[in-house]
């Protein structure tokens, strides 16, 4: 089998994964006004049947970086191939609200450690050049699985099915992926890097002595902590709720809000394909800001139309949003991944996971209450903020490191830099 093929086999195989964890995060934001129904949520309900899978991924980014790096990666994959379908069946069966926020928790945890394991195979397997580009399509996994939460709904809604129905049939869906990878994963390689690396026992602390003490690392930990937070922030607040402010404004029956949303985040499959071959050409620094620039317009847009009650320019706005945060996105934890050595990268994956998912995960816990308070226009023009910051720290402090290959080079010796 030539490179090309193993690449294009290894790529297919990473992508399908962070398709499966991109469904499971955004599984309770699209089936959240079906959910609502079913169970008859309050405001901090909605916040947090919404921020327990998110909290779910950032203890999973950390127990699954541990796990990869002391396991490998091969055995963390069968590991969160098992629990994504456990926890789905466990939603799906919820009897109650308090239930199903903990049975959300449990599955943001899979969805969390797989990211760590994946993007620390992505590294090792896929050559420098190539690896960017795979890891930067996870935007396009995550516009593929909205938009497949979203046509899974639309026939259910056709035929009338009951709420509880609806968003059920939709969560046990990603119960396919995740046989088909366990299937696949029999058949993976290890990863030679990770077999070689002695599987040392690193405390974090090491790992951040390590990750500042060289300047390239440096500041793109620093660029990744803090635009992740900026991005994810976005991404937990705005995009979460789009298919809630959608319904909260009744723009339009059920199936017509539907086929808005659709309409919405298909705009992210081209933005989603287009971003990481642009890395190539204009970088990974470049990408990032642009993005922020484009959210941030929107989000003040988006923000003033919805005070002034101008309701039918909002959607155009909601595209832009798409487009600039699945930009300003797709270079984040594929820089971290780039620059981490092998004997802890799986753990500076999760870390810096772990560090943009937990405020996300309050903020999206708080959200539904402050637009309760102050209202949707307002509440959207807090998160620009967000968005401000990120144009600042890309393009202040982020160095691009497009086809960087110094933790493959300097493999054998990382084990004396860390102890």
């Amino acid at each position: 089998m030539g490179n090309n093929q193993i690449y294009f086999k290894y790529s297919r195989f990473f992508l399908l994964s962070i398709f499966l964890d991109e469904y499971n995060i955004f599984a309770v934001p699209m089936l959240v006004v079906f959910i609502d129904r079913y169970f008859s949520l309050s405001s901090l309900q909605i916040g947090l049947v919404t921020g327990a899978t998110i909290l779910g991924v950032a203890l999973g980014s950390l127990s699954g970086g541990i796990i990869t790096d002391r396991f490998g990666r091969k055995n963390g994959y069968k590991i969160n191939m098992v629990l994504f379908i456990i926890s789905a069946f466990i939603s799906a069966l919820s009897p109650s609200a308090g239930i199903f926020i903990v049975s959300r928790l449990i599955a943001g945890i899979p969805a969390g450690s797989d990211i760590s394991n994946t993007y620390a195979y992505i590294m090792e397997l896929i050559p420098p050049g190539k690896r960017e580009i795979t890891g930067a399509n996870n935007t396009l996994m995550a516009s593929l699985a909205i938009l497949g939460i979203n046509f899974s709904v639309i026939p259910m809604i056709i035929m009338h099915l009951n709420t509880g129905m609806i968003w059920k049939v939709s969560m046990l869906i990603s119960v396919i992926p995740a046989f088909i990878l366990l299937v696949f994963s029999v058949k993976m390689n290890e990863s030679e890097f990770w077999k070689n690396s002695g599987h040392q026992k690193i405390t974090y602390t090491k790992i951040i002595k390590n990750l500042m003490g060289n300047p390239v690392m440096k500041r793109t930990t620093i660029y990744a902590w803090s635009c992740g937070i900026a991005s994810s922030i976005e991404v937990g607040t705005f995009a979460f709720f789009i298919p809630y402010i959608i319904n909260t404004l009744d723009i339009s029956g059920i199936l017509f809000t539907r086929l808005i949303i659709i309409l919405i985040y298909s705009f992210g499959v081209p933005v989603g394909y287009i971003g990481p071959l642009l890395i190539p050409k204009i970088g990974l620094k470049k990408l990032s800001y642009t993005g922020f620039i484009i959210s941030f317009v929107s989000l003040i847009g988006s923000g003033t139309f919805l005070v002034l009650r101008q309701f039918l320019l909002i959607p155009a706005f909601m595209v832009l949003f798409v487009i600039g945060n699945h930009l300003n996105n797709q270079p984040v934890i594929t820089s971290q991944s780039l620059v981490s050595n092998t004997e802890y990268r799986g753990r500076a994956v999760g870390l810096t996971n772990f560090i943009l998912q937990l405020p996300s995960s309050m903020i999206i816990t708080v959200f539904p209450l402050m637009f309760s308070r102050i209202g949707l226009g307002y509440s959207t023009l807090v998160i620009a903020f967000a968005s401000f910051a990120g144009i600042i720290i890309s393009a202040a402090i982020f160095k691009d490191i497009y086809g960087y290959s110094s933790d493959l080079e300097n493999h054998g010796n990382a084990k004396n830099d860390i102890n």
